[in-house]
């Protein structure tokens, strides 16, 4: 009884992942942690599981809230039970194995600080973010940085993206190494640059990865980057001074999918935006790096188009 009962409860996997804004009918991005999934290769299984085909991860509804809500096994497994438990009393967890039932936020401020001394004073780390079109002016103004973590005979050589004290990006400059990203475990997909929701610039363009976000940045434009298109949810929940928004994320299937969506809540709550193409590159760094001056003339236009259109919308009205 008990083992059915908690069948039933792994059986609201798809309700769970939908409710989070993840489509189970195609492939979407891996929700472990630990694998910034640039390429959708996590599906959902009709055995109620999902599983990736890039990193391996394989997950029920327990391991998905716990992937998800940073919560450990037991505390997920709660969670579960809140969402989805119609006899509550009858449900038990079968794992035996201990876990603690707090989670530990780690605060990376101190690390942040030396990690860029430490690019600071790396010819390879400064050479990989000029081949990525990143200046001095921007590697300072986000305390990029630069680290080495070693996993058994695998080091990886990663440039620090702080996104806020307890959650960091990192890319392998390690051009031969299949290891590309980093985050630290418990550590989930944050939002880059959130004080771009909320300062005085009118405009602020949403891309999807932090160097798409980095590069925007670089040529002016006020900018914040999802870090996954599964943070659409997150955008949307988070705080925001009235402006336009312009869609600029990566053209892929992934990309396209978070666009609709992003199109669907601003025309629900009447929020102007407007889209931008990248200038026909499948994202804002591939534009950055390929052809600068295109780019921001790009972007500009865009932005200058919709304010002469408002301009003479007003006039008309007068």
């Amino acid at each position: 009884m008990e083992d059915i009962a908690i069948d039933e409860l792994k059986s609201h996997l798809q309700d769970y992942l939908e409710k989070n804004g993840i489509r189970t009918d195609r492939f979407f991005r891996c929700i472990n942690p630990e694998h910034i999934d640039r390429n959708p290769s996590m599906k959902y299984f009709d055995d109620n599981k999902v599983h990736c085909f890039g990193c391996n991860a394989t997950y029920d509804l327990i391991g998905a809230i716990s992937a998800i809500e940073n919560l450990s096994r037991k505390e997920a497994f709660k969670r579960a039970i809140d969402y989805y438990g119609t006899n509550k009393t009858e449900i038990k967890p079968k794992y035996n194995k201990k876990e603690n039932s707090t989670t530990e936020t780690k605060d990376y401020s101190k690390a942040f600080y030396i990690w860029h001394k430490n690019f600071k004073s790396n010819d390879n780390a400064k050479q990989y973010l000029n081949s990525r079109g990143i200046s001095d002016f921007i590697t300072e103004k986000y305390n990029l940085g630069y680290n080495e973590f070693n996993f058994g005979e695998t080091t990886f050589k990663g440039i620090i993206i702080p996104i806020n004290e307890h959650c960091f990006s990192a890319r392998n400059i390690d051009k031969t190494s299949d290891f590309r990203y980093y985050k630290p475990k418990n550590v989930h997909t944050e939002i880059f640059n959130l004080e771009a929701l909320t300062n005085s610039n009118p405009f602020c363009v949403i891309t999807e990865g932090e160097f798409d976000c980095l590069s925007f940045e670089e040529i002016g434009i006020n900018a914040i980057s999802l870090g996954s298109v599964s943070n659409v949810n997150k955008f949307i929940s988070a705080n925001k001074t009235p402006k336009t928004y312009v869609l600029a994320l990566d053209s892929d299937e992934a990309g396209q999918t978070a666009t609709n969506e992003l199109i669907d809540f601003f025309k629900t709550n009447k929020m102007p935006y407007i889209m931008f193409d990248n200038c026909g590159f499948k994202d804002a760094n591939e534009a950055l790096v390929n052809d600068r001056i295109t780019f921001k003339k790009g972007i500009e236009r865009v932005i200058e188009r919709e304010i002469r259109k408002r301009l003479k919308k007003n006039e008309e009205m007068c």
